[in-house]
């Protein structure tokens, strides 16, 4: 090993995001990570440190130090362009004309809009459970919207390149709500977890909105806003 603190880091981050390392799994105890990293228990302590400021992992009083979940939403401009998490793959469920329900038809207006749902996995886990309503206007340009697939990287992005008009994010919400039997389904939530996390985004393009879209994610789910 390097034999330094920011090796060490380093190292133990790689395994993280390789997922070889998983949340909830237990480091090997400061003696361990001496011998293996050739380093003294201070410099053991400050890569830890440095792991603990990035959330790659946590202390469990009188138990350890454990890998955190680092789930993150992937939102905005990084969204739009189909960036995700390492180790993470989309799930493409339905694509269907809808009646845009009465909070989406606030921001997109009423009447008949493409409903998009979808979920995020790492592996068998399901990470994200998520919607979009698309106006109609997109489905000219894009009709992949109405197909049950993947556009490809979103359909924001097919529709900026086609259309030559920019697409972004004029607002993001977090809010939290009593978790349905929805929810619980695409999640695949247990018995003990009552609410999830919400949040929603609106897509326009100049002053029109053209989408808007919803993620539910389980409580404590670290959320990255970039």
């Amino acid at each position: 090993m390097a034999g330094t603190v920011a090796g060490m880091a380093a190292y133990l981050k790689a395994r993280i995001d390789r997922g070889t390392l998983e949340a909830g799994n237990k480091l090997p105890p400061t003696q361990a990570l001496m011998k293996q990293f050739a380093l003294s228990d201070n410099a053991v302590y400050r890569a830890i440190a440095l792991l603990k400021a990035e959330g790659y992992v946590h202390s469990q009083q009188g138990k350890g130090v454990f890998v955190s979940d680092r789930r993150k939403l992937i939102a905005g401009t990084k969204r739009i362009r189909g960036i995700t998490q390492p180790g993470e793959t989309i799930h493409h469920k339905s694509s269907t004309r809808v009646q845009a329900p009465d909070w989406v038809a606030a921001h997109l207006g009423e009447g008949e809009c493409v409903n998009r749902v979808r979920t995020v996995n790492r592996g068998d886990s399901v990470l994200q459970a998520s919607q979009s309503w698309v106006h109609l206007d997109v489905a000219e340009v894009v009709p992949e919207v109405d197909e049950p697939q993947a556009c490809d990287p979103t359909w924001q992005a097919v529709y900026e390149d086609r259309s030559g008009n920019s697409v972004g994010v004029s607002s993001k919400d977090v809010t939290s709500r009593i978790a349905t039997e929805e929810d619980r389904q695409a999640l695949g939530l247990g018995p003990g977890i009552h609410s999830v996390v919400v949040l929603r985004q609106i897509y326009v393009t100049g002053h029109k909105v053209i989408g808007v879209g919803e993620g539910v994610y389980a409580p404590g789910h670290p959320l990255s806003m970039a």
